[in-house]
């Protein structure tokens, strides 16, 4: 009876063979698998995320998720909600029984919401920015004008001034039900835009037609800190002699130059845009000043009469009240650009912001 030997490296072989064949089996791939709720949506987008369907050799010991906004988890699932606009990265990276690891990933886009007040019809919607709405409620009082969304102690409110029936009001109200949070007088007669500056100094910024100022506000008491009225800008060069706050037809908050962001004010009656810089209190002495800065811009006269103009991306949008249509500018020029939201609801918008 012969015997058949193996030795050396053909031993190994054989010895590995069934390992290497029934690799699979042994020893099964780790994998990540990531399933969603969606994967779209405006903002603020919850996105319910789910990774029970990754697999691994014992099993999965650990499920780490990252968001692409620097948040983390551990968890199975859960739900994660964007609060501004944009598009992330949505990862998981699971680790099995045996340390072995995978990950996966999905491109989460998160669209801007359009808020607009109508005067006529006492409602205010947000839309997305093909002008599709997305919610509508009535305003808390009528003739509502300037709306500004603010991510204000971690939770979105929005911000909406009201002429009233004589009674001028501004409101903070929930964005998902319309229910009042908050309310006190407005500042003056004839209130229109208002904005939320998020740098710090945090200050609600108001425009009044008839007493020609524009009004800093603390933004939980509504408490009047500071205002600032025609004299006050006529001692910059970029004003002078011209008509400034004599027919206010916008006002919005940009984050950008200057630590405490800047203020874009619309003059209707030289159809001009300012940039205001905020220069915040250089002690506990002092307040709040606005600086004009750079050459006012002549915007296209076909968009005028406005209502409110919203700052977005590097770019201006102003609301044409006789076309019913929000039309986008560029403000190195004062031209269209030939973007525009139509066909959204409503009679007469008076308020228009978008949240970012």
């Amino acid at each position: 009876m012969r015997r058949i030997c193996f030795t050396g490296w053909l031993a190994v072989a054989v010895l590995l063979l069934p390992l290497s064949f029934f690799g699979c089996v042994l020893f099964p791939s780790t994998n990540a698998v990531i399933e969603l709720n969606g994967s779209s949506g405006i903002v603020p987008f919850t996105v319910e995320f789910d990774g029970s369907s990754s697999s691994g050799s014992g099993g999965i010991d650990t499920y780490h998720w990252t968001f692409g906004t620097g948040d983390e988890w551990y968890g199975e699932g859960g739900s994660y909600t964007y609060e501004h606009a944009g598009s992330y990265t949505l990862t998981l990276t699971v680790r099995d029984a045996s340390g072995r690891t995978s990950t996966d990933s999905v491109t989460i886009e998160v669209g801007p919401a359009v808020w607009i007040t109508d005067e006529n019809l006492d409602r205010i919607y947000k839309l997305d920015m093909e002008g599709n709405e997305i919610a509508s409620f009535a305003a808390p009082a009528s003739r509502p004008r300037g709306i500004a969304p603010a991510l204000f102690n971690g939770e979105w409110s929005l911000y909406v001034v009201c002429q009233g029936d004589g009674f001028q009001r501004i409101f903070r109200v929930d964005p998902e039900t319309g229910a009042v949070v908050a309310e006190r007088s407005a500042p003056a007669q004839n209130p229109l835009q208002l904005t939320y500056g998020a740098d710090d100094p945090e200050r609600v910024w108001h425009v009044d037609g008839l007493s020609g100022k524009i009004y800093e506000l603390n933004p939980t008491s509504f408490q009047v800190l500071g205002s600032f009225g025609t004299n006050y800008f006529h001692a910059s060069q970029q004003v002078g002699n011209e008509p400034f706050l004599h027919d206010p037809q916008g006002l919005d908050w940009a984050e950008e130059p200057g630590p405490a962001g800047s203020l874009w004010y619309l003059e209707g009656e030289t159809k001009r845009l300012y940039e205001i810089e905020i220069v915040p209190p250089t002690s506990i002495f002092s307040g709040v000043q606005l600086k004009v800065t750079g050459d006012p811009v002549e915007l296209d006269p076909s968009v005028f009469p406005v209502s409110a103009i919203a700052w977005y991306d590097g770019l201006l949008w102003v609301a044409d009240v006789y076309h019913h249509d929000i039309v986008q500018i560029d403000p190195a020029t004062g031209m269209k650009t030939g973007e525009k939201i139509t066909e959204f609801p409503g009679m007469k918008i008076a308020g228009l912001a978008i949240q970012k």
